[in-house]
């Protein structure tokens, strides 16, 4: 059971779907800040490490990708959750994820249900 309302950074460059998983999650009674940009979103992990509980990033994005930007989140706090999606079959792995040190992978579109339990067993809660 929760102790206190997770601090979740989530990125995703497509807007309509950073929204999307940015309501579930609030719904679901989390503390979302969303980025479309993994730039700024690791500028602002380096700055407060601590006040994150988990990472939900996408893996194909502009700039910096998922897989570049949870390695560099890795280095600031390596034991961060990190739940990296894709719908790109081909790019990106689970054994992809798991050689750079993040322990959750799912492929888009995920039904509700199924995002709620992946972020409770990440966070430790489910």
């Amino acid at each position: 059971m929760k102790t206190k309302p997770y601090r979740i950074l989530l990125i995703d460059d497509d807007i309509d779907l950073l929204e999307l998983s940015e309501r579930i999650l609030k719904k679901l009674g989390y503390y979302v800040i969303p980025y479309t940009s993994s730039l700024q979103a690791l500028e602002l992990f380096r700055d407060l490490p601590s006040q994150f509980d988990l990472v939900i990033t996408d893996f194909r994005m502009p700039g910096m990708n998922g897989a570049e930007l949870s390695r560099e989140i890795l280095k600031v706090a390596p034991e961060i959750p990190i739940i990296m999606c894709s719908g790109y079959s081909s790019d990106f792995g689970e054994e992809d994820a798991q050689s750079i040190g993040i322990r959750w992978f799912a492929r888009k579109p995920l039904l509700t249900q199924d995002f709620a339990i992946l972020v409770e067993t990440a966070l430790g809660s489910g």
